[in-house]
């Protein structure tokens, strides 16, 4: 057309695969707003039946878990939620021992959506966050799935050779992606918590990026991200093997054997609580919900559904 400019042809069937599907295409039929109780909280919530909440890692948000919501939608009333300080969730009241308040905003959006107990997965910081929810508020909590947890420091010599990783040595970086969020910086970031970097979709270094640009939330982030990682106040509230004994509800531990902390520490885990297993995915980094999506949610379902049996 005179005057117009060249568009590319359009491609009418991409070659996207089932698990490569845009965050939006797997989540059309979900629906996402903010709860104002004590906190403000955003969710993305789908499906009906049991209540299940998905809590996820250090500097993520509740599009962590795009690949799962709808799949375990079929089965359960999902609830994912940013955590305080992460993505759309509120920004301010900063407090850092952290992770009391996570569980407490767990507990208030429980309250404010009427649910009086639920399924909890939380992935990373997120299973930090649901082992202490289930020992502080064991009525609220059914039955857990732990995804490549943080925050556990088992007893000395309990796993032979095992060495806690330096997470300290993860600060400079992780804060120079808050104070330059450019695509470059954040797809480094999270690069490194995959088995192979390549399977990080530009999409979801863009969701994390546009959150990242918002100046109130980087500048939260740089508080929390260097107490997560290097400070005391945080430490106060790790699991110890002596509180894991203590868990009661029934826990499915998931892991990645190329996870940073060893399929071992997985394994102890599950060993601990009072009715644990145990399911390692191969070729599967810290990010495991995301990497082997379609097992891991065929495996936390039939875990999930299991425990809601009729004994």
């Amino acid at each position: 057309m005179r005057g117009g400019r060249n568009l590319p042809p359009a491609r009418r069937n991409p070659p996207v695969s089932v698990s490569e599907k845009p965050y939006w295409i797997e989540l059309i039929d979900c629906q996402v707003r903010q709860i104002q109780g004590k906190y403000r909280t955003r969710i993305i919530e789908a499906g009906s039946g049991p209540a299940l909440f998905l809590l996820h890692g250090t500097g993520g948000h509740a599009e962590n878990y795009a690949r799962n919501i709808a799949a375990l939608a079929k089965d359960f009333h999902v609830v994912a939620m940013d955590f305080l300080w992460h993505g759309k969730s509120q920004t301010e009241g900063y407090d850092p021992e952290v992770i009391p308040s996570l569980v407490d905003q767990v507990v208030d959006v429980m309250d404010q959506l009427g649910i009086a107990s639920a399924c909890v997965e939380g992935q990373s910081m997120g299973g930090w966050v649901a082992m202490q929810l289930a020992l502080r508020h064991p009525e609220r909590v059914r039955a857990l799935v732990l995804t490549t947890t943080m925050g556990y420091v088992p007893d000395e010599g309990a796993i032979p050779g095992y060495v806690e990783p330096d997470w300290a040595s993860n600060l400079q970086s992780s804060l120079e992606v808050l104070r330059n969020p450019s695509f470059d910086n954040v797809h480094t970031r999270m690069a490194r918590i995959l088995a192979k970097p390549e399977r990080l979709t530009d999409e979801a270094v863009m969701v994390r990026q546009a959150l990242y640009q918002q100046p109130a939330l980087a500048a939260v982030q740089q508080r929390f991200i260097a107490e997560y990682l290097a400070g005391a106040n945080i430490r106060r509230h790790v699991i110890t093997d002596a509180l894991a004994r203590q868990v009661r509800q029934p826990t499915l531990v998931y892991w990645g054997d190329r996870n940073r902390t060893p399929p071992a520490l997985g394994q102890h885990i599950a060993n601990q609580v009072q009715n644990g297993s145990f399911h390692c995915a191969s070729d599967t980094g810290h990010w495991a919900q995301f990497e082997s999506a379609p097992e891991h949610n065929e495996v936390v379902a039939a875990f999930f559904k299991a425990q809601l049996q009729p004994a």
